[in-house]
């Protein structure tokens, strides 16, 4: 999503693909790289089994973390405001009512329910609702899933604690400026939220990293940028011991700062399927 470069990983005619392979003289064949959704609308899942069939050719799977390895009590702690904050606290009545009928109108739940959750969660909750649940598991979820129960060597490109620490360094005002901003915009951030997953049945990996760097906002950099060039040297350590699959969110992708063009600059080559 940088303006007018074109990557060099992709042709001038333009590559519309989520699945690519990487090669290298170092690197195990064969081993991909998967762009992701974490959504459960059954139009993610199409040709799913292909993508399923490039799991089964690996000998490893890595998702953006183990999903074994998790500590909820951590969690928690990261997504709870301090003891004796709470939401209302930074929200003016009025916007507050408003998000309450909203949050309930769009989830089926009360606000005063997430009342000491910090306003990421309750975003994501808002997001998560305007995507259909036709299965039981998200996309991710499914494919790490698939590739566990055929007995693939399970990895992480980042660790648990790493992604705690991204969320405990998310601005506080960031968040609640989000949060406002859904509330008293909400047809748009509905719209913003079904573009972007049309974008993603399209598999346009540059629109979808303009829509990604929108909502991240002033946290594009912590949020997108520099985790991208931890899992470009993860992906690289990893896969020259292991073919692997690795699948990671479809806005980590694309971009002179993306994960593609990282792997590029390290000498290999990433080439598109298309399925």
């Amino acid at each position: 999503m940088e303006g007018k470069f074109i990557i060099n990983i992709m042709c001038k005619d333009k590559h519309n693909t989520l699945l690519w392979e990487i090669k290298g003289d170092n690197i195990k064949s064969p081993s991909y790289i998967f762009g992701t959704m974490h959504v459960q609308d059954e139009r993610a899942f199409n040709k799913i089994a292909f993508i399923e069939d490039c799991i089964l050719k690996s000998e490893a799977f890595a998702a953006e973390f183990d999903l074994d390895i998790q500590n909820p009590k951590a969690f928690e702690s990261i997504a709870m405001f301090p003891k004796g904050e709470k939401l209302s606290d930074y929200l003016t009545p009025k916007i507050y009512e408003k998000l309450a009928k909203l949050f309930y109108k769009e989830t089926g739940m009360k606000l005063s329910q997430f009342e000491h959750h910090k306003p990421v969660m309750i975003i994501n909750l808002l997001s998560s609702a305007q995507f259909k649940e036709d299965n039981f598991v998200s996309l991710d979820q499914h494919l790490y899933n698939f590739a566990k129960n055929g007995d693939k060597t399970m990895l992480g490109i980042e660790s648990f604690e790493s992604q705690l620490e991204v969320m405990r360094k998310m601005s506080l005002r960031e968040q609640i400026k989000s949060l406002k901003d859904m509330a008293t915009h909400f047809e748009r951030f509905r719209r913003s939220i079904k573009k972007t997953a049309a974008l993603y049945l399209e598999a346009d990996l540059m629109k979808i990293l303009k829509k990604v760097k929108q909502t991240a906002g002033g946290m594009r950099s912590m949020l997108l940028y520099d985790r991208n060039i931890i899992m470009a040297e993860r992906i690289i350590k990893l896969s020259a011991d292991q073919s692997l699959f690795t699948a990671i969110g479809a806005g980590h992708l694309a971009g002179k700062k993306g994960v593609l063009r990282l792997l590029k600059k390290a000498g290999l080559k990433v080439v598109p399927i298309n399925y």
